[in-house]
């Protein structure tokens, strides 16, 4: 580690026991909270004057800061920064993922229609998304692709919140998942997602894309991703045929700080 504040991560030296640099955060900052660096109750550093310490990246920073919250040493809150909790608590199990790219399949490719357009919800839409009605939000359509493969495996309707709709611009300029561009364009952070799988008749377009018949059963993978304040930033929608899709989760034992 480094107290230089350097703007590009160090590389490291390339060995098959190199942890990833969000590991090496995490271990010296859930060393310096269990020996009373940081007490209970307390803040930890800034973002940035973690990424001034440790020589890394913010995103860095990020993935291992939700590495702490798992490990149920600290709670973030906005306005508050990121706060120590008392160590320990009941265990729970938890679907372990290390960060919320690992929700995506990059096996596969996503595209967007370049015509993003802002639509002012129905009260049917707001139900549908779970928010009010009259708000405004950026409709985004889009298909997913297995790698080489012409036929998309995937219909993708995207939702982002009014405050965000100028990323609309970026669509076909900038490559990656709608809500990186919430965080990097807005400065906002994505803390949690809430995944909801379903079955779900597809309509008009959807149906049109994955070649199903109107009105047939398909799987529907609802996200919401949501700021540090728990508002949603950006819902989407992602529907498979039934014999392109599978699901399997991993279960791992953490400690919850309650």
């Amino acid at each position: 580690m480094t107290s230089n504040s350097a703007q590009t991560e160090p590389s490291p030296p390339v060995t098959g026991n190199t942890p990833p640099l969000y590991q090496m955060v995490v271990s010296e900052l859930r060393t310096e909270i269990l020996q009373g660096l940081y007490p209970v109750g307390t803040s930890l550093p800034s973002e940035l004057s973690l990424v001034s310490r440790f020589g890394v990246s913010r995103h860095t920073i990020r993935e291992a800061l939700r590495n702490l919250r798992d490990l149920g040493l600290v709670e973030s809150h906005q306005g508050k920064g990121t706060l120590v909790l008392q160590p320990g608590g009941p265990q729970v199990y938890v679907h372990q993922v290390n960060s919320i790219a690992d929700l995506h399949d990059y096996n596969m490719e996503s595209r967007y229609d370049d015509k993003a357009e802002t639509v002012k919800l129905s009260p049917d839409m707001a139900d549908r998304l779970g928010v009010e009605s009259d708000e405004t939000w950026l409709k985004i359509g889009g298909t997913r692709y297995k790698l080489n493969e012409k036929d998309p495996i995937c219909a993708v309707e995207i939702f982002v919140h009014g405050r965000f709709a100028g990323i609309g611009r970026l669509l076909g300029r900038r490559t990656g998942p709608i809500y990186g561009l919430v965080e990097d364009v807005y400065g906002e952070v994505i803390s949690e997602v809430d995944q909801t799988l379903r079955a779900a008749p597809v309509q008009g377009k959807l149906a049109e894309i994955l070649k199903l018949a109107e009105g047939e059963m398909a799987v529907e993978i609802k996200r919401v991703y949501r700021l540090l304040d728990g508002t949603p930033a950006e819902i989407t929608f992602n529907y498979y045929k039934a014999d392109n899709f599978s699901f399997s989760m991993n279960l791992r034992r953490v400690r919850n700080g309650g």
